[in-house]
Parts: structure tokens; C-alpha cells; sequence
């Protein structure tokens, strides 16, 4: 059963049709064909006290002290393709996690990522290795949809390759779902999250809720033109009766 929702909602997403556009004007006595929407560049570097993510964050395998996570993203058109850094101060958490995600429309997008995270053992390790059972690799596919006339985006992502097993042997699909909502006001930003499994997997021993969060950030501006978000986390999960505490900053750097 788990098996066949991951598929039935991939085979639904890939069936959406993919569109380009281009724009040609007269210059004088030639045709001018100009790059419809140039590439845009955007490096960031986040500070985070505690790296976390879908209800899991300080323990073994994030480790316990502040991490570093730097990313660069290069978005065409609809596409967006980048790769995300990190590594916490203990050593203990690494990882690497190449991206790409498609807009399908303004209001729902899919994406797939290689979290490539084999910890303390980032330089010894295989990257090549996708075993079910070997591998330090987690492949999720995900798509979001953000409601356009009013502040709701619910998410999915299924893991599909690298290692994920289940009691029997088989792959275990592990998945997460999550609804979102929040506002600004200036530049102030509110955020609030629910998520959780729909089974037994990488994010939870059994199926529930493992992620009751909350995200207030204020968004600084440095020289006029470099965002220097600062915020704060609250999260609960509920499942491993966990308590975390977030707090962090990012410079974000646009170049056209």
C-alpha cells in the first residue's frame, strides 16, 4: 500500500507537461533573440545553533553543537538547480545534497534531492554506493503546493533510492507530509508547521506527528541590497518527546 501511493503520487507529478517561451523583437535592421529570463545566481550561508529537519535535530545523528550551511542555487525560467552544505562544529554532522526543482505552475512545484549525509565518516565514505542497506544516501522526491488565495502550502516528500529499508527487507518508501501557514508583517515573518509519517521509517518508529513547529524571523537588510534574515525556532515532536530550540541568521548574496 505504501509502496503504491509513492508511485501513483510520482506518476501524477511527472505527468504535468513542461513549456518554454521565447521572445524575439526587431533592433534596427536584425532579429534579436535576447535570453528571455536570464539565469539568476543566489550564494547563502546560514549559522544555525542546532541543525533540524522534519522533527529530527540534537542527537546522534545531527550531533549537537551549531552548524554551518552554505548553498548556491542557480534558477532558470522554472527551474531551479542548486547544492546545500553542512556540517556542525562536533564533527559529527555532514552533509551534501545536490537539487533540482521544477515549478509547474505559480503555485505547485516538484523537486528531487540527493541528501548525501555519511556523518564522521564524510572523507571515508562511498558516494557511489546506493544500496538499500549500505548506502549514506537518502533520494526524496517532494512536491509542494501553496494555495494562491491564502497562506497554506502542503508538502510531501517520499525517499526512493538509497538506504530506507523495512522489517522485511523491501524498501519502506519512508515518507513525510506537512501543512504550513504564516504571515508577514514588515519585516517581520510568522511561521507555523505541522508534519508527520505516514508510517514506520527514517523519521519516526511509528506512524504520527513529528514535527509541531513555530518560526519567527526578522528580516535585516545589509548595505540596501544583501537580506540578512535572523529567526528563531520552536519545535515538539511528539512521537520521540523531543523539545529543540532554533536559532540562527543568513546572508544571502543575488547576482543577476
Amino acid at each position: 500500500m505504501k509502496k503504491n501511493l509513492s508511485l501513483l503520487l510520482f506518476v501524477l507529478i511527472s505527468s504535468f507537461g513542461f513549456t518554454q517561451q521565447t521572445v524575439a523583437f526587431e533592433h534596427k535592421d536584425s532579429v534579436v533573440v535576447p535570453h528571455p529570463h536570464p539565469w539568476k545566481i543566489n550564494l547563502s550561508a546560514t549559522y544555525v545553533t542546532q541543525h533540524y529537519w522534519r522533527g529530527i535535530g540534537r542527537g546522534g545523528l545531527f550531533g549537537k553543537a551549531p552548524s554551518l550551511e552554505p548553498q548556491v542555487t542557480f534558477t532558470h525560467q522554472n527551474w531551479t538547480f542548486g547544492v546545500f552544505a553542512g556540517a556542525s562544529f562536533d564533527n559529527i554532522y555532514k552533509t551534501i545534497m545536490p537539487f533540482v526543482i521544477y515549478r509547474v505552475t505559480p503555485e505547485f512545484s516538484v523537486a528531487v534531492q540527493d541528501i548525501y549525509s555519511p556523518g564522521t565518516h564524510f572523507w571515508d565514505s562511498k558516494p557511489l554506493d546506493f544500496d538499500l542497506y549500505t548506502s549514506k544516501h537518502f533520494v526524496d522526491y517532494y512536491m509542494v503546493y501553496r494555495f494562491k488565495d491564502f497562506p497554506v502550502q502542503l508538502k510531501w516528500a517520499t525517499v526512493f533510492l538509497g538506504k530506507d529499508p523495512n522489517a522485511d527487507g523491501n524498501r519502506n518508501y519512508s515518507s513525510y507530509a506537512e501543512i504550513s501557514s504564516g504571515f508577514k508583517l514588515n519585516k517581520l515573518q510568522v511561521d507555523g508547521y505541522v508534519g508527520g509519517t505516514p508510517w514506520k521509517g527514517l523519521y519516526a518508529k511509528e506512524a504520527g506527528i513529528t514535527n509541531l513547529e513555530g518560526k519567527v524571523q526578522y528580516n535585516f537588510v545589509i548595505n540596501k541590497n544583501v537580506p540578512f534574515p535572523v529567526f528563531i525556532k520552536v519545535a515538539h515532536n511528539p512521537i520521540a518527546k523531543t523539545q529543540h530550540f532554533i536559532a540562527g541568521c543568513t546572508v544571502n548574496l543575488n547576482l543577476k
